[in-house]
């Protein structure tokens, strides 16, 4: 029979209920009884794609034979998970025979049973699973001895919608993970240690209530002007502030006072929350030595306060992931977009990728540090590019990728910031 003439769906569903019984039931994984073609079907990505899994089968096969099995490349399983809040797909992609493998879990134990079968024999285990909320704690429970991956779901879903081009499948998910996960292609985030990522959690805690602060006195600033009464935000901040909006209520209907007093006390209610978050945070930053030490070193920088300080360390996570202070920049999406043709060369705007609230911190830290009254060599910086004839508004961008290189270079180097004015010690830390 031609291969055009086969039942790829029937030998791919015999094959796989045959695979996974040996596998899981203890057995040796795959068995030297299933036929090398037999194992085309067990990759759905094309036919072509199937053929060159079955080639590469071979050709590791017979170099074992050839030249014997202990001098190939170490056994690894490469495991691309398609996670769901009560259950979730993982497929084993066997490094040595090319075997793929599916299988659906309930219970994270019995996951964490078939990774220790591998394990005993003497598999290494890479595991990859989307970014998708409740997943970090599925990684804390999985991560121990095991290369863990979250991946960058925003660049990799495109690459999910081509493979899944007729219908969605979560086995067709955790595979195509898998085998980018072999080949090394898989877009990846950082996963903090869990001191930092308690800090995370906590700076977010503290963003979305002021968020929504934000947006109650946008919606009561409105409203107000609606009836003509014209106030600064800043009033409804304070005390004094609320008390001066309400005794200028006294012309508007009675109805439309309810509203804005229920807006104020709102107001009221999440200033005390975010206070209450700030000392939870000042208590957790306290008692964590590391943390509190990297917090002093940025703030010796003029205009960078507590939070912009622990947003950053919070972001940036291990300095010792970049290759220098320049990726930094480009981490936090402050350096322009290249746009190239042929022999022409355009700076765009930036890219704005990374996370936006360490850029907005960045930013008003800028702004800040230009209002500081003593010189200092960042200060310099910015005059120099005015005078140079850069926009404002470009200066403050610069400044603050600027911002962000000087205080990597500070946990870098573990030192505090100290105020030069020669051009080449400006240079040196950007």
């Amino acid at each position: 029979m031609s291969p055009n003439k086969w039942d790829i769906s029937k030998i791919r569903k015999s094959n796989q209920k045959r695979q996974e019984a040996e596998f899981f039931s203890g057995d040796k994984a795959p068995s030297k009884e299933i036929s090398p073609i037999a194992l085309l079907p067990t990759y759905h990505l094309g036919r072509k794609c199937r053929i060159g899994v079955w080639v590469m089968s071979h050709l590791k096969r017979l170099l074992k034979i050839t030249f014997g099995g202990d001098i190939m490349e170490e056994k690894v399983v490469y495991i691309g998970i398609d996670y769901h809040k009560n259950s979730f797909t993982a497929a084993f992609l066997d490094s040595v025979t090319g075997v793929l493998i599916t299988k659906k879990y309930k219970e994270i134990k019995n996951f964490q049973e078939d990774i220790l079968k591998y394990k005993e024999e003497g598999y290494k285990v890479k595991i990859a699973v989307e970014t998708l909320t409740g997943v970090k704690h599925f990684i804390k429970q999985i991560r121990e001895d095991n290369e863990v991956y979250l991946i960058n779901t925003n660049k990799f879903k495109n690459v999910l919608k081509g493979v899944n081009t007729d219908k969605k499948s979560d086995r067709l998910d955790a595979e195509t993970i898998a085998i980018y996960l072999e080949k090394g292609l898989l877009p990846t985030v950082y996963i903090p240690e869990e001191e930092i990522e308690i800090l995370r959690q906590l700076l977010k805690a503290r963003e979305r209530y002021i968020d929504q602060r934000r947006s109650i006195m946008n919606m009561t600033h409105s409203l107000l002007l609606e009836y003509g009464i014209k106030i600064k935000n800043r009033q409804l901040l304070t005390e004094r502030g609320m008390k001066e909006v309400e005794n200028n209520l006294k012309e508007i209907p009675l109805e439309i006072q309810g509203v804005i007093k229920s807006y104020i006390g709102t107001i009221k209610h999440l200033t005390e929350e975010i206070i209450k978050i700030e000392e939870i945070i000042n208590q957790y930053v306290e008692k964590n030595q590391e943390i509190k030490e990297k917090r002093d070193l940025l703030r010796s920088i003029p205009g960078v306060g507590e939070i912009t300080a622990l947003t950053f360390i919070s972001t940036i996570g291990d300095v010792e992931r970049f290759e220098n202070s320049r990726k930094v920049g480009a981490y936090i999406g402050l350096v322009p977009r290249i746009y190239g043709s042929g022999d022409s060369v355009k700076m765009g705007r930036i890219t704005k990728r990374g996370d936006s609230t360490l850029r907005n911190k960045l930013l008003q830290a800028a702004i800040s540090l230009l209002k500081t009254k003593k010189k200092n060599s960042l200060k310099e910086f910015f005059n120099r590019l005015i005078k140079s004839g850069v926009s404002k508004n470009k200066a403050r961008i610069a400044l603050a990728r600027k911002l962000a290189t000087v205080m990597f270079v500070l946990l870098k180097e573990n030192r505090k910031f100290e105020n030069y004015f020669n051009k080449n010690f400006a240079t040196l830390t950007g």
